[in-house]
């Protein structure tokens, strides 16, 4: 049997989007630990929060009739099951509390609650563990395994995303007078930069899983198609099962790219200079006669603080995107202009546009139009940008151009 089902799949990736609807931690964990619930077919689960000053773990979130009664619990790191996966950073499977020595009873004492056996995984954030997150007692006859402890691990990433922003969400609303609107852009980032960090993990975890069986098949019909005569009616069936093979271990070695791509290492140079990167790499793997492009550079040449190589990656992509828009030709617009103190680069096409429903989700992993490619051009152009302090915004309808442009903060405050 398959390790991940196709519904299972789905299920996560509608769990990472429920992660990331909203600020509200406590409704975005007590509905994401419900579907987790479900798809480990549990009967509890809860999910503890370190407190750094104090040493101790508190109860973020605790599902059950009981819950209430244990809020105010704390435990040593250290103690407990989750005290010891929050200490060692090391994810737990306890298959008979009563013959782990490690497991605590306090809080089954409080609740009346009888657990037997424990899955409990760190949540990570940013290079350190911030919480723990724990499901209970197995449904039916059967015990934790390997593949619940995989599909625990993928979802804790989100979920510590999800805890971290969320705080500091509310430390910005705390420090800042903000009118409403200025407090809703502050939101939207947020909830858009959990939502491609969280898919970002997820896609990893399940293009991790999917590699090894999909080059399996491509292997084995490698062999069939060598022992299967020329003139085989089959050949046709083995060829078309290899080229979507090669296409989905295509898409997992892109994941695979986009998921190790370095932090930027930034340094200042002139903006000319960029854009002479930029057209020097486009000249390199463009090829088309059809496609020219018309450069206009503010009268200055302002100082940027970039890592070169990323930031010519991401107007590449760009290039791409404006390319791939103009089927018949074209001019491809690249222009800086200033708007308040930020330097932006436009890139503008006069291709088909894109359709109204769609402007929200095309910074999403996997999200493409396009009958080819992993859909993560303009994913790795947001984090390019964001790994910059700037912004990337699109501004399109269908039918019309579209047009992209990369903020860069003023420069003193990129440093």
């Amino acid at each position: 049997m398959n390790k991940w089902s196709t519904k299972k799949i789905a299920s996560l990736v509608q769990l990472s989007s429920m992660i990331n609807s909203s600020l509200d931690i406590n409704e975005v964990l007590d509905n994401s630990m419900r579907v987790i619930e479900e798809l480990i077919d549990v009967e509890r689960s809860s999910v503890f929060e370190i407190d750094f000053e104090k040493s101790e773990l508190f109860f973020r979130l605790v599902r059950g009739k009981s819950g209430g009664k244990v809020k105010k619990m704390r435990m040593k790191m250290g103690e407990g099951i989750a005290g010891c996966v929050a200490s060692t950073g090391d994810a737990l499977i306890v298959l008979d509390t009563k013959k782990d020595k490690r497991f605590s009873k306090k809080v089954d004492g409080l609740t009346g609650f009888n657990t037997k056996s424990i899955i409990a995984v760190p949540i990570h954030n940013r290079g350190r563990i911030i919480g723990v997150l724990e499901v209970l007692n197995k449904r039916g006859i059967r015990s934790f395994n390997n593949n619940d402890l995989d599909m625990l691990t993928i979802v804790a990433t989100p979920i510590g995303i999800a805890i971290e922003n969320a705080k500091l969400y509310l430390r910005l609303k705390e420090k800042f007078a903000l009118t409403q609107s200025e407090l809703k852009k502050s939101q939207e980032k947020l909830i858009q930069s959990e939502r491609l960090a969280a898919l970002g993990e997820l896609s990893k975890g399940v293009a991790h899983v999917v590699r090894n069986p999909v080059m399996s098949i491509g292997g084995f019909a490698k062999r069939i198609r060598k022992k299967l005569p020329l003139d085989s009616s089959a050949q046709t069936y083995i060829d078309l099962i290899l080229s979507e093979t090669e296409r989905l271990e295509k898409i997992a070695e892109d994941v695979r790219e986009y998921t190790s791509m370095p932090d930027p290492q930034c340094k200042q140079v002139r903006i000319s200079k960029l854009l002479q990167r930029v057209l020097k790499d486009w000249k390199q793997i463009n090829s088309s006669e059809d496609i020219s492009i018309d450069v206009k550079q503010t009268s200055e040449d302002p100082l940027v603080f970039v890592d070169i190589d990323l930031m010519s990656k991401a107007v590449i992509h760009l290039l791409r995107n404006a390319q791939d828009a103009m089927s018949k030709g074209g001019i491809i617009f690249l222009s800086t202009s200033w708007e308040d103190k930020w330097l932006s680069i436009s890139i503008r096409d006069s291709g088909i546009g894109i359709a109204a429903e769609d402007l929200p989700l095309v910074f999403d992993p996997f999200f493409t139009k396009k009958s080819y490619g992993a859909g993560l051009g303009l994913t790795t152009v947001h984090r390019i940008v964001s790994g910059h302090r700037g912004e990337v915004k699109i501004f399109s309808h269908y039918g019309g151009r579209t047009e992209v442009k990369i903020f860069f903060p003023p420069f003193q405050d990129s440093i």
